[in-house]
């Protein structure tokens, strides 16, 4: 019976002590992980996905250029709305500097590339397959949702709402002037 409650103590003991270690790796695993802050006049999180073509890029390749990053589905009517606004910019200011990356939610390649070919979509389209980077890293919601980036890699705008023409045009001048 003795031996009984002495094996119980050090089991106790062990289990304590497998749980004081597991409470502490955990612990310091949260504080060690960086923690991503979205704050316009901030960094952009860097991400790589890779595009309908099959290569990767990364948003950290386009340093130096004015960016914006729009995140949307084939599915989705308001991004089906502003696309060719989009388009429409991305081939007016491609030549000043900017860069637009039109980042898909979780859909297959095969509607991806019928919305590209139906829009004519010239801009690299990039591949959330998990939407670890709109969801986790972008806090995307609702879509569309956009970011401008400055040629520095700062957030400065967020737009989630169907864009214009206009409204793009009125973002991204004053983000190519900054950089002459």
């Amino acid at each position: 019976m003795e031996k009984r409650t002495d094996l119980s103590k050090v089991v106790t003991v062990v289990i304590l002590l497998l749980a004081s270690v597991g409470i502490l790796w955990a612990v310091f695993n949260f504080q060690n992980d960086e923690v991503v802050k979205l704050e316009l006049g901030g960094p952009a999180p860097d991400f790589t996905l890779q595009t309908l073509d099959g290569k990767m890029a990364s948003l950290s390749d386009y340093k130096g250029k004015v960016v914006l990053v729009n995140f949307w589905a084939s599915w989705c009517q308001p991004c089906r709305e502003e696309m060719p606004a989009i388009e429409q910019a991305y081939e007016t200011y491609k030549d000043q500097g900017l860069v637009v990356l039109g980042v898909n939610l979780k859909e297959k390649t095969v509607p991806v590339q019928g919305f590209v070919d139906n829009y004519k979509l010239t801009f690299p389209i990039l591949m959330d397959t998990d939407n670890a980077v709109a969801i986790d890293l972008y806090k995307v919601k609702p879509i569309p949702t956009s970011f401008f980036i400055d040629r520095e890699g700062n957030l400065v705008q967020k737009a989630d709402f169907p864009m214009t023409f206009e409204y793009i045009e009125n973002t991204v001048k004053p983000l190519l002037d900054a950089g002459r």
